[in-house]
This record gives structure tokens, C-alpha cells and sequence, in this order.
């Protein structure tokens, strides 16, 4: 059912030519990792938020959301479209110890696509795991996943490490550069 939904926002977001992707849990279940999402979730460029939200408004219901810390994304909304939950995320930013990491979404966030579905990157995925409070276990999947398979796209890791982060998230995401190919 998810996919199927899925498949529905995506020809509308892409129809109007939003740069989006989806992110969380579903990036780590499309690399066969023991992940069961139980949401979509839909990362937005900003500038592309209001044509997204415009299509999400159109064809979902609206529930009722609010941005709760230590999340400090720019615009946050859920949806539900045939009983699955969508989390629409554009500027998403987590406060940490040592400030506020906004992901950087562009063109290169995108990782690969499934068909005309953009999938985010696991780099971007392993950095926002170590920041959102009880998420540390999906990146360490991510690591172990690394070991076996390599990064791909390293200068993703690269381009975070360049911002405000906690010591400990650099030391790790400078190691995992290590287990490139």
C-alpha cells in the first residue's frame, strides 16, 4: 500500500517539477536493511515547498502537525492519503549540542531513482540518525552496511562534515570515509 502511494505522490510532485525525494526509513529498506517504514517521508527542496504542498494539499488530508523539538525544520506538514502517513519535511534541521544542522537538499541529495521515484542518500541519512534523539541504531545499520558495500556517495559525508556538528558525529563520519572503494 505504501508503494502505492507513493507512486501516486511522486507523478504529482513530479509533474510539477518539485525537487523532492524520499527519505528515512524507506532509503534504508530500498538497501535491504531490516527496516519496516511505517511512514513516507518526503524531503522538499525549500524553494519548491509551497508547488509541493499545493499537490499534497490536493490530493491528501492534512492532519493536524507541529514541529517539536529538536526538530527546527523550516516546513513541517503530515498528510494521509489511503491510510498511509506522510511527513513533508522542506529546510529539515535538528538542534544539537553544537547547534542547528540544516540538510543541505539539492540535486546531488538525490541518490538514485526507482523508476520516477528520487530516493535520498544514505550519507545524508547516516549524519541526521546520529542527531535525532534514539535513531542512533538505524546509523550504525548504516556503517555496517558501509563495511559490506562501500559509500557511494561520499562527498555527501564530505559536504556535512563542513557544518556545525558534534565532535563525535565528525570522528564518526570521518571514519566511515575510510570504507570507501
Amino acid at each position: 500500500m505504501q508503494k502505492d502511494v507513493i507512486e501516486r505522490v511522486s507523478q504529482e510532485l513530479n509533474k510539477k517539477e518539485v525537487l523532492w525525494g524520499i527519505g528515512g526509513s524507506h532509503v534504508l529498506y530500498e538497501h535491504g536493511l531490516d527496516i519496516r517504514p511505517s511512514d513516507v517521508d518526503l524531503v522538499i527542496a525549500g524553494e519548491d515547498s509551497e508547488k509541493a504542498k499545493d499537490v499534497l494539499d490536493r490530493i491528501a488530508e492534512k492532519l493536524p502537525s507541529e514541529t517539536k523539538p529538536p526538530y527546527k525544520t523550516k516546513h513541517f506538514n503530515t498528510y494521509l492519503i489511503e491510510g498511509v502517513s506522510i511527513d513533508f519535511m522542506a529546510g529539515f534541521a535538528v538542534l544539537h549540542d553544537s547547534g542547528v544542522y540544516e540538510l543541505i537538499f539539492d540535486q546531488q541529495s538525490i541518490a538514485y531513482h526507482d523508476e520516477n521515484i528520487p530516493y535520498t542518500s544514505l550519507e545524508d541519512w547516516f549524519v541526521l540518525y546520529h542527531l535525532i534523539p534514539k535513531k542512533g541504531k538505524k546509523a550504525d545499520l548504516i556503517e555496517s552496511y558501509w563495511k559490506e558495500n562501500g559509500v557511494k556517495n561520499p562527498y555527501l559525508l564530505k559536504r556535512a562534515s563542513d557544518r556545525p556538528l558534534p565532535e563525535m558525529v565528525k570522528q564518526r563520519i570521518h571514519k566511515c570515509l575510510s570504507l570507501m572503494r
